[in-house]
């Protein structure tokens, strides 16, 4: 894992809502409600510090970038044309995929922008920044 998936926690939540916390404080830095409805998993990207990636019951993937938006996500693509739940979310810390796995035991692949897979300079102090400003 990298440093800051250990230091700036995310989780998500069968009340909606994806949080990031700052393990320096007890109460998250931010609380995201991207559906109505569960997110089941989140996960950082492991090449972009400000990259996630979130599944949820609608069958929805949603990324965010939080240089670009802090309140919602870069991306919403339906997973499958049923709208059936998303179980499952991985990185590949090797390439620049993710992949998803649904209800109907489905796994698709997808290929991330070079935009959302390469690291821009100074951006692992901008979620320092970031996890930092809620307490200042």
């Amino acid at each position: 894992k990298q440093w800051y998936q250990r230091r700036v926690p995310i989780t998500a939540g069968t009340d909606g809502t994806i949080r990031l916390y700052n393990t320096l404080q007890p109460k998250p830095f931010q609380v995201l409600e991207p559906v109505s409805g569960y997110v089941f998993g989140v996960q950082w990207s492991p090449a972009r510090p400000l990259v996630f990636a979130a599944i949820t019951a609608n069958g929805s993937l949603l990324i965010y970038d939080l240089k670009k938006s802090r309140v919602g996500p870069v991306l919403q693509i339906p997973v499958n044309q049923t709208k059936s739940p998303v179980y499952s979310i991985e990185f590949n810390s090797k390439s620049d995929t993710l992949s998803t796995g649904d209800s109907k035991g489905t796994v698709k692949v997808w290929k991330l922008s070079q935009g959302l897979s390469s690291q821009i300079r100074g951006e692992v102090k901008m979620l320092e920044r970031i996890a930092a400003s809620s307490y200042e």
